[in-house]
């Protein structure tokens, strides 16, 4: 299957995201923040990231502009939770996201946008 890189702050969502994905075979690779998951970026090939938007130190925004610039091919899903959620969502997507999630998700729904952005490789 597929190695994802998942950028998120929330240990329990980053936990949750990690065991929905794993079940179906992709290997996981985990951070806490953009830095972190850039770090992340250069040291593993990666298929796909799926990075939270709303994070303290390197946020989300910023880091799929990076991802962009770096790496213009590489598949990117933004998911955010917050009260304006829609606003960083369409910001995402208009900086180059694939997909975007809104917080909370089902498990399907989050398998079947990964599957769905996986597919256009």
């Amino acid at each position: 299957m597929a190695r994802l890189l998942v950028i998120e702050d929330e240990p329990l969502v980053r936990h949750t995201v990690r065991t929905i994905l794993a079940r179906d075979g992709h290997l996981i690779i985990e951070a806490e923040n953009g830095a972190r998951g850039l770090a992340q970026l250069a040291q593993n090939d990666v298929d796909l990231v799926l990075t939270d938007l709303i994070m303290p130190g390197s946020e989300g925004i910023e880091t799929i502009q990076q991802i962009r610039r770096l790496y213009p091919q590489l598949k990117v899903v933004a998911m955010s939770g917050t009260g304006a959620s829609n606003l960083y969502l369409d910001a995402a997507s208009k900086l180059g996201a694939n997909a975007i999630l809104q917080k909370p998700f089902a498990p399907a729904k989050l398998r079947e946008t990964v599957a769905r952005v996986l597919s256009n490789i």
